[in-house]
């Protein structure tokens, strides 16, 4: 008895479905991904790293929040298009929440804290964030709510303990940006360059980390890497630095698109995979060239680091369930794990199922989440695409509009 007849032998009572000749494989996990930032492509000034920045945070009081809600709603849209069943969002609002409730996928939303402030200023701050997080929790179990202070370079080491040591935020998942540019490093070694500039032009100061060495070594001796930090990017890491990670219990998210474009480098998946850390793709967004494509992030990872397509589906979805914390409910089919299957439907290869599973031109034709349906023959089931794209289009041309 093969393993089809025996689950119908075992669970008679279950409806069959036959999806054709397709890829069934465990829905992909977007370790890493900024859904309030799915409708700025193209707006962001290309170049260095801090000169796209600096056009970025200049799109932000550009937004109101109906703006971020439409923008989460449509990344949310695009993520389930492409196989995505779990996101790991970071954004400044929080509106990821709604929109992958609404979409029905599952996910960490973390909430974005930014600022240098200390003592009794930097409690009440973290007791803020709190009060914000708190307040996205509720609508099922799919969707959790943590933190990220953003990164190094934007939280300072005293609000940084600050949200460590707060009670309701302890026992939450953290995210952060991490070692991501040579200019994030070279701001906290010396203090100067693009990054300092834009800091200087906005008035504001950037965050000081004592010590010498990476962004990940002054982390380390600072006490913050916790377990099961996500820590995306990871790409100007010093020697040792993938073995500090893999200690502290840090999970990679490599976005290779993301790095690409704005000139980052690439993060060194051999050395990490080497030092035992988890590792999986994030996709980022738009604003960085990201499309929420996670088998695109794969292939470009791939690529360069010589990867084979079985390698590549493991980093897209085991892997990112491990960098999640959730390799034990999602990422691979097995009794005992959620229902969250993809079907990928191209040019069929009968000899390795992974080289179609990554093919640019195979198409996501279904996928479930949890063992409801949400994509079927390429189209939402349930979920009213056309209003939520036409949504965020009106957003857009108001973003548009407010740049002049």
């Amino acid at each position: 008895m093969d393993t089809a007849e025996r689950v119908a032998h075992d669970w008679p009572h279950l409806p069959e479905r036959d999806l054709g000749d397709v890829v069934l494989l465990p829905g992909f996990v977007d370790a890493h991904c900024h859904l309030e930032w799915s409708l700025v492509r193209g707006l962001g000034r290309q170049g260095a790293f801090a000169d796209w920045l600096a056009s970025i945070l200049a799109l932000g009081p550009r937004m109101g929040i109906d703006d971020h809600r439409a923008a989460a709603a449509v990344g949310a849209l695009n993520c389930m298009r492409h196989g995505t069943t779990t996101v790991a969002d970071s954004g400044p609002t929080g509106a990821a929440a709604a929109a992958l409730r609404d979409t029905g996928l599952r996910g960490i939303v973390h909430l974005e804290a930014f600022g240098r402030h200390t003592g009794a200023t930097a409690r009440t701050a973290a007791s803020e964030i709190a009060e914000r997080v708190r307040a996205l929790d509720g609508g099922g179990d799919r969707v959790r709510i943590g933190v990220s202070p953003h990164a190094p370079y934007t939280v300072g080491p005293a609000f940084w303990d600050a949200l460590l040591e707060h009670g309701d935020l302890a026992d939450r998942s953290w995210a952060t940006h991490l070692a991501e540019s040579r200019d994030e490093t070279m701001l906290l070694s010396t203090g100067d360059g693009p990054l300092a500039a834009l800091f200087a032009a906005r008035g504001t100061a950037p965050g000081v980390w004592p010590g010498e060495g990476s962004p990940v070594s002054r982390l380390a001796r600072a006490g913050v890497l916790r377990p099961g930090l996500i820590a995306a990017h990871c790409v100007q890491l010093d020697p040792d630095d993938p073995e500090r990670l893999a200690v502290a219990g840090i999970g990679v998210a490599h976005c290779p698109v993301s790095n690409a474009t704005l000139g980052c480098g690439h993060a060194p998946i051999a050395r990490l995979r080497s030092a035992g850390v988890a590792l999986g793709l994030g996709t980022d967004s738009p604003a960085s060239a990201g499309a929420y494509d996670v088998r695109a992030d794969g292939r470009v990872a791939g690529d360069v680091a010589s990867l084979a397509p079985a390698e590549i589906v493991e980093l897209a979805t085991l892997g990112g369930a491990k960098v999640l914390g959730m390799a034990d409910h999602i990422g691979s089919i097995e009794v005992g794990k959620a229902a969250d299957l993809i079907a990928i439907s191209g040019r069929p290869d009968a000899s390795d199922p992974y080289v179609t599973a990554v093919d640019g031109a195979a198409r996501v034709a279904w996928v479930m989440v949890d063992g409801t349906v949400l994509v079927d023959g390429g189209r939402p089931v349930a979920l009213d695409d056309v209003a939520v794209v036409a949504r965020g289009a009106e957003s857009l041309e108001r973003i548009v509009g407010h740049t002049g």
